[in-house]
């Protein structure tokens, strides 16, 4: 929020305080590129679903094979969300994310006054465009081209980036800043806490319809379609009564799948499973 009365820094000043943040903020984004993976991983370890990538997996036949490439990963619009939900809370929150904290940069208005909420928001939904083609090439170079070195975001909310000591607006209060941290930390928390519940609960679902996908442990002969029943659940397994349809003889199998919980890998993998199909129709 914009601070009442704030001493206002000279545009000159400010312009080119943002040609020497430039540096450093190649070095925030790096940073915050480490933060955001180990985010996305969790996210995509969590909720995620085994998909084929490249190359095709079929029915495993009489000397046959497949070559294919998986990954595991949530549909990209919830890893968009998480991307811009980081920046756009932390830079809320504190005018910087945790890397630009690290290269000792803020977020400002023009007139180098604390940025609102709105700004902060505009500023980071707008890099799901910055981004484009890929690797930020469009948000380099409005970056490097405009004079207060602004991506397209930058320039929809009217911010810049600059060095702390550039900074003129009044630090956060120590209760204020205190009660932002310890809020942020308490919501953290408890999203990896519904994280990890839900890996052991509610992901063995999403395991078996990855082994779909890639035609493994009792989907090697290709399946077309599946349900499962109700699971039984044991200590660090969990067994589910399953029906499915072949995918090329359009027979009716039944039976149970099997899941252990790895400690080493905190995941779930197949362990046994047994069905019966119906007869075999032509071809």
């Amino acid at each position: 929020m914009s601070v009442a009365g704030a001493p206002v820094a000279d545009p000159t000043s400010l312009a080119s305080a943002t040609g020497r943040a430039l540096p450093r903020r190649v070095l925030a984004l790096i940073a915050d590129t480490v933060v955001i993976s180990l985010l996305d991983a969790i996210l995509n370890g969590t909720f995620g679903i085994t998909r084929v990538t490249s190359g095709v997996a079929t029915t495993v036949g009489s000397g046959g094979y497949s070559s294919f490439t998986t990954q595991t990963t949530v549909d990209w619009p919830w890893l968009a969300l998480l991307w811009v939900t980081y920046y756009a809370v932390l830079e809320g929150f504190f005018s910087a994310t945790l890397g630009k904290r690290l290269a000792g940069l803020r977020v400002t208005d023009l007139e180098g006054r604390r940025i609102t909420w709105q700004a902060a928001i505009v500023r980071n939904v707008a890099r799901l465009l910055d981004v484009l083609p890929f690797t930020y090439l469009l948000g380099g170079i409005l970056t490097l081209a405009t004079k207060r070195h602004q991506r397209l975001g930058d320039l929809l909310a009217g911010t810049i980036v600059v060095p702390l000591a550039t900074v003129t607006y009044p630090p956060l209060p120590p209760v204020v800043r205190r009660r932002r941290v310890i809020g942020l930390a308490a919501v953290t928390a408890t999203l990896l806490v519904v994280c990890g519940a839900f890996a052991y609960f509610g992901r063995p679902p999403l395991v078996i319809e990855g082994a779909k996908n890639t035609s493994e442990g009792i989907f090697t002969d290709g399946v077309s379609s599946y349900t499962l029943g109700s699971p039984r659940w044991g200590t660090g397994t969990v067994t589910y009564p399953i029906t499915y349809e072949m995918a090329r003889t359009t027979q009716t199998c039944r039976g149970f799948v099997t899941l252990n919980w790895n400690w080493g890998s905190a995941g779930w993998v197949f362990s046994s499973g047994e069905t019966e199909c119906s007869p075999r129709i032509y071809p």
